[in-house]
Order: structure tokens, then sequence, then C-alpha cells
């Protein structure tokens, strides 16, 4: 209400070409009274408290938005990934916003992707379910993020026909320090590559990190060594410079 709350995008890039791919949206909280706050300190609250809902539904129509407007203009678009909470996946009215701006949007089927956290997807309803499958089948892509973080991470992309593992930060940040973190690493984009899943490398700092992933096959790159998160005038120079 304030327009305090805005939306950050971080690039997401192409392993071998260093190309924009794609990016995701993210929410960035600028409080009048208390400055720049953390996301790790108000997106846990708005999940305990079921606003993370409101706040999901304003990244979406803030990317649709931006979307709509480049290609208009007859500028580059690339797909951005919307996080979807656990929430968002029991609110029938977030769904049919959704599913409704697809049936009857001029955009592409695919201008928006989907990520959802193992947690999230491991608690999913039937109708939640049902929503995912019928994106899917429009060409919407969806991706599991921060995978390798949860419990539940195989059963997850045995389950649903997910397009893109995320691979959790935690263990790109542990690339060089020990072997077995490394074949783990190795052995993941594998397996995602059989289950014809993409992978993105969430986190990637350096170029040693970047170079060991590049080696193994990873396909995409997310982190701040490439850009880090940053507001739509930027992301949208970004695009422009590189179209």
């Amino acid at each position: 209400r304030n327009g305090e709350i805005q939306v950050y995008y971080q690039p997401i890039y192409y392993a071998w070409t260093g190309e924009i791919a794609l990016a995701e949206a993210l929410a960035r909280w600028f409080s009048g009274e208390f400055g720049s706050i953390s996301p790790a300190k108000f997106i846990p609250t708005l999940e305990e408290s079921g606003y993370i809902t409101k706040l999901d539904y304003h990244v979406y129509q803030t990317v649709y938005n931006l979307i709509e407007k480049r290609r208009k203009e007859g500028k580059r678009v690339v797909d951005i990934g919307v996080n979807l909470s656990r929430m968002d996946l029991m609110d029938k009215h977030i769904m049919d916003t959704i599913l409704g701006d697809m049936k009857n949007s001029d955009l592409p089927s695919g201008s928006i992707s989907y990520e959802l956290t193992e947690s999230a997807y491991a608690g999913v309803s039937e109708d939640g379910n049902s929503f995912l499958t019928k994106m899917h089948e429009e060409g919407t892509k969806l991706l599991v993020d921060d995978f390798g973080s949860g419990v539940s991470s195989f059963s997850t992309i045995r389950d649903f026909d997910f397009d893109i593992l995320k691979l959790d930060m935690g263990f790109v940040q542990k690339i060089g320090l020990n072997r077995k973190n490394n074949n783990i690493i190795i052995s993941l984009i594998e397996l995602a590559h059989r289950l014809d899943l993409k992978v993105i490398a969430e986190g990637v700092e350096t170029k040693e990190q970047a170079d060991f992933l590049r080696n193994y096959g990873c396909d995409y790159f997310q982190g701040f060594y490439f850009a880090k998160p940053m507001p739509q005038e930027e992301f949208e120079a970004l695009l422009d410079k590189q179209s």
C-alpha cells in the first residue's frame, strides 16, 4: 500500500555463453521508518501469518506488467521466475487469477516461471497439485528451489515433472572444500540431466566455483559473481545492453 515493497531482479546466465537466460524476481522492503529490512526477517513472518500470498501476488503482478510492457515496446524479454509459497498453493483466488491470466493473456506461455521450495511442494494440496499440472501442460516452467536443503528432495523430483532444478547454494559455496561435497554436486547434475531437468547453480560467487560447475555440465549460473539482485530500471538496462 505504501510502495515500500519493491521487486528486484537477479539475472540467471547461460553457463557457456554468459548471456542472460532468465531471471528471478525477489521482494525487497525499504521501510520509511526502519530503512532496508532483510527478507530473512520479513518473509518468515509473512509465511507464518498467511500474508505471504499478498506479497507473492504483488510480485507476480509486477513481473506480469514488466513483461507485458517490454513486449509492447518491442524490447528483449526473458522468462522471469516468481516464487510460490505453500500458502499460495492453498489459496484458490491466487491460483484462479494466475490460470485466468494465462488463458486470457497475449503473453506467450512460459513468460513467467514459478519456483517452489521442496517443503512447499511436499505439503501441496490436491487443488495445488492440479493448479501446477494445468500450468505445466500449458508450457509454464516449474523450478525446484533450494534443492538439497530439505528432506524430500528425491521424492519431489520423482513425483512431479519439474523443468529446472536449482542447486542449493550450500553445496555451491563448499565447492573445493572437500571431495564428498564435490561428488554430491557432480552426481546431482548428472541425475538431473538423466531426468531431463536443467540445473541452475545458486550462490555462485567465485570464478573457481563457476569453472567447476561448468566443467561438470551445469546449465545456468545465478549469484553475485555474475550479478546481484537489482531494481527494475537496472535490470531493463542490462537486458537492453545484451539485445
